[in-house]
């Protein structure tokens, strides 16, 4: 499964930090702020990144030293999935102003996110003895540390973090599954990314406090693939199922850090375990409790076992009819998704609506009967 989130604006979540960034933006300043700074500032809680990025850049066009506003320009990159510009933005904004709390916070997680799990640590130990400590960062920090301190295998794309020696075996059988199963899905995506994907081992209680993932989930990708452990090569099946499951979302996320909806992501997800789709219309059938996709956007860890069970299965068919009508060009569909088109303007560029799509589905489950 997916974890909320995208991407620090969701992964980390705004919500965690939206009052840090209000504040951290807003502080009150040695002169009144101006006209940029105030379309600006509101542009952001407005959620209007590209509004908010060309007000913020005007204003700083006036003021370059000022560090709240290279904090709010780094939040708008963020925001428009301009990662790069928004840790340059972030970056400045410390320079200038060292115990600026929420641009620690958010220039940390990006770092983590990106892979540079040394510089997040630095950032927070940083920020903490700077500021007053906020229990969001203490917590952020002994995760990432105890993350650290796990053994690491790289080998190709893949860095496994695991402790000890009894989990040696479990990084290696890992490493050969998901070589496998990356080039397999590689060709159903249409695309293979290059970037390094990260894979962490658990206990099963540190599992749940680091991810907060409800019981019956296998596993969750955030910017890392994370397992429990659980006796996991008792069953090596399951475990191979739960690790292409969550590598497609890597995969995906890859192609797409932001905009594809939850049940395209479960359901593509499911699909390259693989899933057979007709055995989850028999699913539905007996369940009798359809929920409409576009009640499937947002992420199913609230959902309890069973609820979990339909929406999984209606994402699976969904994505089934998708790849069936779209094939390799389903990279295409992602990748407009991730720059911000709505599903109906992205299904658009292949001659196809979301009323003829959903016609599809239906003739799909009736075909399957």
């Amino acid at each position: 499964m997916t974890q909320a989130g995208s991407t620090i604006v969701q992964r980390v979540t705004m919500v965690c930090m939206a009052c840090a960034i209000v504040a951290g933006i807003a502080a009150p300043a040695a002169s009144q702020p101006t006209r940029a700074e105030q379309i600006a500032v509101q542009a952001l809680q407005d959620g209007d990144a590209d509004k908010a990025a060309k007000a913020f850049a005007e204003a700083l066009a006036q003021s370059p030293r000022d560090p709240r506003l290279h904090f709010g320009a780094g939040v708008a990159a963020r925001l428009r999935g301009r990662d790069d510009e928004a840790r340059t933005l972030l970056k400045r904004a410390l320079e200038l102003e060292p115990g600026l709390t929420s641009a620690a916070a958010l220039f940390g997680e990006l770092a983590y996110e990106h892979g540079d799990l040394d510089v997040a640590i630095q950032t927070y130990e940083r920020a903490l003895k700077l500021a007053p400590a906020t229990e969001f960062m203490t917590a952020r920090l002994k995760t990432w540390r105890d993350e650290a301190a796990k053994e690491r295998r790289v080998d190709g794309l893949f860095s496994i973090s695991f402790e000890g020696p009894a989990e040696a075996r479990l990084a290696a059988h890992a490493t050969k599954a998901l070589e496998t199963s990356y080039w397999r899905l590689g060709k159903a995506l249409g695309a293979y990314p290059s970037g390094s994907i990260a894979v962490v081992f658990y206990t099963l209680q540190q599992f749940r406090a680091v991810t907060g993932a409800p019981e019956w989930a296998g596993g969750t990708f955030d910017t890392r693939i994370r397992l429990p452990v659980r006796g996991a090569l008792a069953r090596p099946d399951e475990l191979d199922s739960v690790l292409t499951h969550e590598l497609a979302h890597a995969m995906i996320a890859s192609l797409a850090p932001h905009g594809v909806p939850a049940w395209l992501h479960e359901g593509l997800a499911t699909y390259l375990e693989p899933t057979n789709a007709r055995d989850a219309v028999r699913r539905l059938q007996s369940a009798r409790a359809i929920v409409p996709l576009e009640n499937l956007q947002a992420g199913f860890g609230g959902l309890t076992e069973r609820q979990a069970q339909v929406a999984y299965d209606e994402s699976l068919v969904a994505a089934s009819v998708l790849l069936d009508r779209l094939g390799p060009n389903m990279s295409l569909l992602l990748e407009s998704l991730g720059r911000g088109q709505d599903l109906e303007a992205a299904l658009g560029q292949f001659g196809l609506t979301f009323v003829d799509f959903q016609r599809d589905i239906a003739a799909f489950i009736k075909s399957s009967r």
